[in-house]
């Protein structure tokens, strides 16, 4: 298959050599010429040149989702019968754009559960898919043939789970599991006023705070594309850690006992299903 990846950092250049290795003919473009130069250089990508987006059969967009509804806006006139995914961590104003622009399009919306807290193509990973989480989210031009196509080539890069949602469905869930969390990661580290603290830390201050070290560019982005539904999770969020104080301010045991216990298992059930 011949693939168009547009943005090779983190994620793009990690696609774009993953789809090399598995006998794809893959072209790439990004903004910087020294990493196009060495995106050839490495074989991560064949050729770049943006007249390739032509003959492609698949076009992969890796920006952030302004900067896709732009490259699709600028390119519009190179779309055809091309079908076009893309990766970024929220989806419905994006696909409502790009679906305004291009509305006969082929288009099935990803987003790989994979990340890592560097970016850039520098710190491309190809173990970063194996046994990731990957949601297919599809619109009104999605069709099961193309969901089929998306679904074969997470499957030929080793990810784990293929889950199908609508985008609202993704963008409240994706509040919830990331969003909230690189929330609660950063609101740990702006709470903390010790000069001490990373004397005293163990496991579980670094392995909730590993998130904190964050691309606070495209993290300010994503929170501010999904506000509607990460206000609404982070006041839920808010509640429960609020009934959470209270009986601890006021000596529950037994309710405390209650929700820590009802949180262990749920949490067990992860690990559980995860292993079926």
């Amino acid at each position: 298959m011949k693939i168009f990846v547009v943005g090779l950092g983190l994620m793009g250049s990690t696609f774009a050599e993953s789809l090399m290795r598995k006998g794809h003919q893959v072209f790439g473009f990004d903004k910087d010429q020294k990493v196009i130069e060495k995106a050839i250089k490495d074989q991560v990508i064949y050729d770049s040149n943006l007249d390739l987006i032509d003959e492609a059969d698949l076009i992969m967009l890796c920006l952030y989702p302004k900067q896709n509804i732009e490259f699709v806006r600028t390119h519009k006139n190179r779309f055809n019968k091309q079908l076009i995914t893309d990766i970024s961590g929220t989806k419905v104003h994006m696909i409502n754009e790009i679906l305004s622009i291009l509305p006969h399009i082929r288009y099935v919306s990803t987003h790989p559960m994979a990340g890592r807290e560097k970016n850039g193509y520098d710190n491309r990973d190809l173990t970063m898919f194996k046994d990731a989480n990957f949601l297919i989210v599809k619109n009104e031009n999605s069709t099961m043939k193309d969901i089929k196509l998306i679904e074969g080539l997470a499957k030929e890069l080793a990810f784990g789970r293929i889950t199908t949602l609508d985008p609202r469905e993704h963008d409240q869930l994706i509040a919830h599991t990331s969003q909230l969390t690189h929330l609660l990661a950063v609101s740990l580290m702006l709470s903390d006023d010790s000069v001490h603290t990373k004397d005293a830390t163990g496991d579980s201050f670094r392995d909730l705070t590993r998130i904190a070290k964050i691309n606070e560019e495209m993290w300010s982005e994503l929170f501010m594309d999904n506000k509607e539904a990460l206000i609404e999770e982070t006041n839920r969020f808010i509640s429960v850690l609020e009934n959470l104080k209270n009986m601890i301010k006021h000596e529950d045991y037994s309710q405390l006992k209650s929700n820590l216990r009802k949180s262990k298992e749920k949490r067990i059930s992860f690990d559980e299903s995860k292993s079926r």
